[in-house]
């Protein structure tokens, strides 16, 4: 698992590379199994997720919302 920073995932969602899963409140908002590729982690713990699905389309979660305990 790699460590990025909130601003690279933000860029990944930015530029198209990765789906914004944010402010998701359940897991069927992702619609197929995904593992968890990569984090963000600061001073407060974990900032943020990469998860990559089966079909390889990349989720991102870029900011400390409910999403990161519900993936």
């Amino acid at each position: 698992m790699e460590r990025y920073s909130c601003k690279q995932l933000k860029s990944l969602v930015a530029s198209g590379v990765a789906k914004d899963v944010t402010y998701a409140n359940e897991r069927s908002d992702i619609p197929e199994s995904y593992t968890q590729i990569g984090y963000a982690a600061g001073i407060y713990g974990c900032n943020g997720m990469l998860l990559k699905g089966e079909s390889g389309q990349l989720y991102a979660v870029t900011g400390r919302t409910s999403a990161i305990y519900i993936f």
